[in-house]
């Protein structure tokens, strides 16, 4: 069956889905919205592993064509939907383009990369992160001061920002819901809040999923505290 609208699947507590969705309203492209909740595993239904095997978030379905991966949407959607107006977010000229790719895949294989291994058991389980990875966290970040520092514009391509900004902005912000302090990372810093106050949509596609990610965490720790309570009340009674 083919489907005769776009569809944009996508939960809001997902820093790549916040990527996505701040470059498709940047785009003004008109979709339905499909909000997915990962608590209540909805991306595991029969549908929708039939639409995208992999389950995953977010993904996007323009008229029958099914993509998933966030930067592969975003390139997609600049591709199809960018007006002149708009297509300084993803540049057509060979080298400014190969800049924002770069970022674009220095975002997927190592910043966020680092930043889903080192909070992994604070993500799943309510543990704290995992400190093994704690300097792969640590590296991601120290490039990407340098890549600012040293690039001499306020964006990390340029004069303005461009979905590179995007998608790194979406991942700094898997860092603030994880009450994660960057502070001595001047550049980010001043990088980050330049982004947050600058772009038109950050308020409205990412606050609201940055506290969805800080809730869930403090519940699950509240319930991995409430867990250890009780092992531990059960191992003194069988003493």
């Amino acid at each position: 069956m083919a489907w005769l609208s776009t569809e944009f699947y996508y939960y809001k507590g997902s820093a790549p889905c916040r990527a996505v969705w701040m470059t498709l309203k940047m785009l003004k492209v008109e979709y339905e919205d499909k909000q997915v909740d990962l608590m209540k595993a909805e991306n595991k239904r029969p549908w929708f592993v039939r639409m995208n095997p992999q389950h995953t978030v977010p993904t996007f379905n323009d008229h029958s064509f099914i993509l998933w991966e966030s930067r592969a949407i975003m390139m997609y959607v600049m591709n199809k939907y960018a007006t002149e107006e708009t297509q300084y977010l993803y540049p057509t000229d060979p080298e400014e383009r190969a800049r924002v790719d770069r970022m674009l895949f220095f975002d997927m294989g190592t910043l966020y990369h680092a930043i889903k291994e080192y909070f992994a058991p604070k993500m799943h389980q309510g543990l704290p992160p995992d400190p093994d990875k704690e300097n792969l966290l640590k590296t991601s970040l120290d490039y990407l001061d340098t890549f600012l520092e040293t690039g001499g514009v306020p964006y990390l391509c340029g004069e303005k920002y461009t979905i590179a900004d995007i998608s790194v902005l979406a991942s700094i912000t898997e860092l603030d819901g994880m009450d994660y302090s960057y502070k001595c990372y001047g550049e980010v810093l001043r990088w980050t809040q330049r982004m947050k106050e600058n772009f038109p949509y950050y308020k409205e596609c990412c606050e609201q999923g940055v506290e969805m990610t800080r809730a869930r965490v403090k519940q699950l720790e509240a319930d991995l505290k409430k867990q250890l309570e009780k092992e531990r009340k059960q191992s003194l009674t069988k003493k």
